[in-house]
């Protein structure tokens, strides 16, 4: 579980925790300890402060960490390397705690231990200890939101103030459509931890990632404001979403969701989804791809191959998955990307 402020995951810090060693890319804060008191400091550092209570004092601990900020939202990989039990003290933010590998038995205060895996998230609740049992071959990512900004972003799509505390189911599935979608932005921050800076480290896509990961707990994941999210709902004015659509086209390139479109033209986001239905045929994420994907071809085809890259385009134009993004150029075009570029502008 992870517990820092936001200066601590930024760059140039100037508190060192024991054991951390230099980032191996810009804006990855990594960490690495044999001993279990030099490993809780390490961590503290960045996390919520716990104990640790070792299976085998004869064990050797690994504990490796790397951690980067996405917006407001910070991302941790961690592992131990042997079985271990993790008791942390109360928190005040939002986790979320995804096995990548092995599996992690949970408990948040008093609830009901929870097994998770690679297709099972534990949501944790500020106010509350957590104590978490790892099993030896166990790496999990370690997603922390801070309670004020799921909060704001959950009144902007509701369109109202929350007058009681956010609380959500403990388990989350990771294998419905939407738990899916979420697992996937969240894995594409971690690919950043070893190959580098890429698109989820663009200034303009960064906001696109965060609220990628902050909508799909909110839409994904059940929790006590569910069902005003999604109930039923008046169907939308042609008028609004007549204005999302000249939104959409008029800033293809800022990170947009369902959620933050429907906000912009003052719908619930049942409402826009209804109306783009009824009115333009197919909804409102999937038009926003088509103008994208036009918004590139027409870049490509007036860029020289030697002054840009595909992904460079494709980025300016709020495009983050990029194989994905090559998979649907050519299903609407019959050729690559890089064919495109690769002719000489008319």
């Amino acid at each position: 579980m992870v517990e820092a402020s936001r200066g601590e995951l930024s760059a140039g810090q100037t508190d060192d925790p024991v054991g951390t060693t230099p980032p191996p890319t810009p804006g990855v804060t990594t960490a690495r300890a044999s001993d279990p008191s030099e490993a809780e400091e390490a961590v503290a550092r960045l996390y919520l402060p716990h104990r640790l209570h070792l299976s085998s004092a004869s064990d050797p601990l690994d504990m490796q960490l790397s951690a980067i900020s996405v917006g407001s939202l910070t991302v941790g990989r961690l592992r131990y390397g042997l079985d271990l039990r993790l008791v942390t003290e109360d928190a005040s933010q939002f986790h979320v705690n995804t096995p990548l590998s092995g599996t992690a038995r949970s408990r948040s205060g008093t609830s009901s231990p929870l097994l998770t895996d690679s297709q099972t998230a534990a949501v944790f609740p500020p106010g509350d200890f957590a104590e978490i049992e790892w099993s030896a071959d166990c790496t999990q990512l370690c997603l922390m939101i801070p309670r004020g900004v799921l909060e704001s972003e959950l009144e902007h799509i509701l369109g109202s103030s929350v007058t009681a505390p956010l609380r959500f189911g403990f388990s989350m599935d990771l294998t419905t459509p939407m738990g899916r979608s979420w697992a996937d932005a969240l894995r594409l921050v971690t690919r950043e931890m070893d190959d580098g800076p890429g698109v989820a480290s663009h200034p303009l896509a960064v906001r696109h990632v965060e609220r990628l990961l902050l909508d799909g707990v909110l839409l994904g994941q059940d929790h006590n404001y569910s069902k005003a999210l999604t109930g039923p709902a008046r169907p939308g004015a042609t008028g609004p979403v007549a204005r999302a659509v000249d939104v959409l086209q008029d800033r293809p390139s800022e990170p947009w969701s369902t959620a933050t479109l429907a906000r912009e033209v003052h719908l619930s986001p049942r409402a826009l989804q209804e109306g783009f239905q009824r009115d333009v045929g197919r909804p409102p994420m999937t038009y926003l791809r088509e103008v994208r994907l036009r918004r590139t071809r027409d870049e490509l085809r007036a860029a020289a191959p030697n002054t840009t890259t595909v992904s460079a385009v494709a980025s300016r134009w709020g495009i983050v998955h990029m194989g994905r993004f090559a998979a649907a150029y050519r299903k609407a075009f019959g050729e690559a990307p890089s064919q495109t570029l690769a002719r000489l502008p008319d």
